[in-house]
């Protein structure tokens, strides 16, 4: 046995050599860092909590906190309806396995595009001059108005819909996948009892497929608060702070302003919180199985 063990760790020392230096190690040194004053000189020196209490008497976190719960709630609710939305539709609603295929390929596109080139057609979509696409539209169908500052105007708006679509295929294949593996006699056994469509995407589809909405759930959770790389690139936070999130301010902070240390508590805090929200998601899902076995003895 002991033989069986000292061979599993030879042939997982490799990963775990990996898995130590660039994910271990890193999160350790950010914990270390978020305790000093490192800045622009690259000097360690340890003020222990004084980042952590700037985190905190700092004006603008308020705000920025307040734009990380709209974003995050907002695009989540939108992600999890058209997930559903295009899950049951391919996967139930449309029998042609091509038709299904063809169309996810599409939503996959914003998902593999290079998020510089994706932010690029946003930034001409919604250009505040006649030029923008958007404003063009708009302008065919009412010549006399003015062009519209989309970003200045709506940027919460806007960072919450470049989000949604850059997420929808990730969860919309997942969820179209768990549908197509429910077995094909629930679906006859409720045609059969008069079930409406409907009633069959209500009582049957959604019950089978719980388990892996609560898992996009907490993976696209996860994916909005630490993913920041679209908004730095189309609003970079602003106008006036109103879509700076936390993840941004921690870059802002580490890689703008050259305050490492208050950067890497900013991160840590983060670190925290997500790792909050794992175990939340952890005990819900362990209590509803729980509730689900007892029910059923």
């Amino acid at each position: 046995m002991k033989r069986k063990t000292v061979q599993a760790y030879t042939f997982l020392s490799p990963f775990l050599v990996l898995v130590s230096l660039f994910y271990l190690l890193p999160a350790i040194l950010t914990i270390i860092m978020s305790f000093t004053g490192l800045d622009a000189t690259f000097q360690w020196n340890f003020v222990g909590l004084s980042n952590y209490r700037k985190i905190f008497l700092d004006p603008n976190n308020g705000l920025i906190l307040a734009n990380t719960l709209v974003y995050i709630f907002s695009a989540m609710v939108l992600i999890i309806l058209l997930d559903l939305f295009i899950a049951i539709m391919t996967a139930y609603f449309i029998r042609s396995n091509a038709w299904a295929s063809l169309f996810k390929s599409i939503i996959m596109l914003p998902m593999v595009t290079p998020s510089v080139i994706y932010s690029i057609l946003w930034l001409w979509y919604l250009d505040a001059t006649e030029n923008g696409f958007i404003n063009k539209v708009v302008h065919f169908f009412r010549p006399s108005g003015s062009p519209t500052n989309w970003i200045a105007d709506y940027p919460m708006a806007v960072i919450i819909l470049v989000e949604v679509v850059v997420a929808l295929a990730y969860g919309a294949i997942i969820l179209s996948s768990a549908i197509r593996s429910i077995p094909e006699n629930q679906f006859r056994a409720a045609r059969v009892d008069g079930a409406s469509e409907w009633e069959i995407v209500w009582q049957i589809i959604i019950p089978n497929i719980s388990s892996h909405i609560k898992f996009v759930v907490m993976w696209e959770t996860l994916g909005l608060l630490t993913n920041y790389i679209n908004i730095m690139l189309i609003t970079n936070g602003g106008p006036l702070n109103r879509t700076e999130v936390w993840a941004l301010s921690a870059y802002h902070k580490a890689f703008v302003d050259q305050q490492y240390g208050y950067g890497a508590a900013i991160s840590v805090m983060l670190i925290l919180v997500v790792f909050m929200l794992m175990l939340l998601f952890g005990f819900a899902s362990k209590h509803v199985r729980a509730k689900g076995e007892k029910e059923n003895d």
